[in-house]
């Protein structure tokens, strides 16, 4: 089986080009020109993209993750949309999350109210974007911390 890790090569012959990749994974630019194939392969790029992913060990599709979430590459099986799809609204509610714990501890700062370690922790443990929205509000006309957490 050739190498191939030739960006045009892989788009010439991007069968070859998966076929290196389930082979050559660990050879530098293999994986990179087998990327650069799919996304522009409209056609077959889902498929050989969710294909490569199933066969590669471990520390290559992680490789193979970063490649393709560094794309603009949009998985098209139902079933990968799906977790695909789940795992980025995790992440963004993890953000919104992270961001609103920020701003309830930034306002009690700001408001000189002492906010002991275990209560830090409380708020940037919380995941639930409704409790900490409430404790934002509270933490604006909080006088001491027990205005917001009792």
């Amino acid at each position: 089986m050739p190498v191939v890790d030739d960006v045009d090569t892989a788009r010439s012959s991007p069968g070859l080009a998966m076929l290196s990749g389930m082979a050559h994974h660990n050879v530098p630019g293999v994986l990179e020109a087998l990327a650069a194939s799919v996304i522009t392969d409209l056609e077959h790029g889902h498929v050989y993209s969710e294909m490569i992913w199933a066969v590669l060990p471990m520390a290559a599709r992680a490789r193979w993750e970063r490649l393709m979430t560094s794309t603009t590459f949009k998985y098209q099986s139902p079933f990968a949309q799906k977790y695909f799809g789940e795992g980025e609204a995790k992440g963004k509610a993890e953000g919104k999350a992270e961001e609103a714990a920020v701003a309830v501890l930034t306002v009690l700062r700001a408001r000189r109210i002492e906010v002991p370690d275990a209560v830090c922790e409380r708020v940037q443990r919380c995941d639930d974007i409704e409790v900490l929205q409430t404790w934002l509000s509270r933490a604006a006309t909080a006088a001491e911390i027990g205005d917001v957490f009792d």
